[in-house]
Parts: structure tokens; sequence; C-alpha cells
């Protein structure tokens, strides 16, 4: 949920990210190349973070 700071930037709480470390991409860059999701019947990619 976005909240405003005393500066009015948004913050976000990560109460609601995926607790496994992941994030997802309509897209992803490897190489210089992008690929989409869409192309391989995706809606996003799924990606490991720390």
């Amino acid at each position: 949920m976005p909240s405003n700071n005393s500066e009015g930037k948004k913050q976000y709480d990560n109460s609601d990210a995926d607790e496994n470390g992941y994030i997802y991409r309509a897209s992803i860059t490897k190489n210089g190349v992008t690929y989409y999701a869409s192309n391989y019947g995706k809606k996003a990619f799924k990606i490991k973070v720390n």
C-alpha cells in the first residue's frame, strides 16, 4: 500500500511482497535481446531476487 512520508514522496511497504523472494516482469533483457513473456504464452516471467 502506498503512503506519503513527510516529504510527500510515496513509499511502499513490502508486507504484501512474495515471501519467497521473487518478482514478476512482463519482459526481460539478456545480452541486449528483449524477451516478452507474451511471446512464450505467459503473462510474466518469475525472477528470483535475494
